[in-house]
């Protein structure tokens, strides 16, 4: 692995745990804000306020990405793509239990893209690729 491609990897992981970091600060701060504010813009903006750091971390991976040779690219595509699957069906069990009245997570949907981030990587790892 080229020099290039360990600094890109050391800059992805930094800010990828720092965005999730900052992503579980902002739901906690947004919740326990929102307790105190009325129906409203206000409150509309607390609630979208934890996809900043979403974004960061998506900026994060693309930047990573760019820098990734084929092979890497076929990995992380290949993680994706099961990933994806992964999820769907996630999404999909829960939506019947929960609609069933079987089983219900409160606000599972806001984990879910964390979810599917940390589930992209483990399949990633666990497909060959050689980490950031």
């Amino acid at each position: 692995m080229s020099a290039r491609i360990k600094q890109a990897g050391r800059r992805y992981k930094i800010e990828l745990f720092g965005a999730m970091a900052l992503y579980v600060a902002f739901v906690i701060a947004a919740k326990i804000a929102a307790r105190q504010v009325e129906d409203g813009a206000l409150l509309t903006a607390l609630a979208l306020v934890p996809m900043l750091p979403l974004a960061l971390a998506a900026l994060a991976f693309f930047r990573y990405f760019l820098n990734m040779d084929e092979r890497e690219r076929r990995i992380s595509a290949d993680a994706a793509a099961l990933s994806f699957l992964i999820g769907v069906f996630t999404a999909i069990t829960l939506g019947f239990l929960r609609a069933f009245g079987i089983f219900s997570l409160e606000d599972e949907m806001m984990w879910f893209g964390p979810y599917l981030i940390i589930l992209w990587g483990l399949l990633r790892f666990a497909l060959g690729g050689r980490g950031c």
